[in-house]
Parts: structure tokens; sequence; C-alpha cells
């Protein structure tokens, strides 16, 4: 996930948590653990088949419409 994209997700969320005005003083050390676990999460995909036929096509699909939703969600994917 790109850094820009976690602060942004970070500020997004703080502003919406109740007495985040009294906790002003550790915002940044959140927004950074915040970012840093993003940076950490990576999936665990299973391998395409790339073998042909219906089932196997059906299966690179999925796997396909996985990692375009996983990089949406801002994590990354690994095979």
């Amino acid at each position: 996930m790109h850094t820009d994209k976690a602060i942004a997700e970070f500020d997004a969320w703080w502003i919406r948590q109740p007495f985040h005005e009294q906790f002003e003083d550790l915002k940044d050390q959140m927004r950074n653990v915040w970012v840093a676990s993003r940076e950490e999460l990576v999936i665990q995909l299973p391998a395409q088949y790339g073998i042909g036929g219906l089932a196997s096509d059906a299966h690179d699909r999925a796997i396909a419409m996985c990692k375009d939703a996983i990089e949406a969600a801002g994590a990354k994917w690994r095979e």
C-alpha cells in the first residue's frame, strides 16, 4: 500500500473516532502503527492453473479477481 493512501485512510478513520481530540498527542504514533500494519499485510493466494479447460479458466479468473480486490483494499498478495 502506498504510504499516502494509508495515511489518508487513517485520517478518515481518526476523525470518526469519539473523543479523538483528547488523544491528539498520540495521533502520530497511532498513524505510524496503522501505516506499518498495512505495509506488512500480504495475502497468500493459490497458484493459477494455466493449463486450459473450463475449470482451469474459471479458477484463473477467480484468482485474478481476488488480486484486484486485494490491491483495491490496499494490501499485497503473493502466489
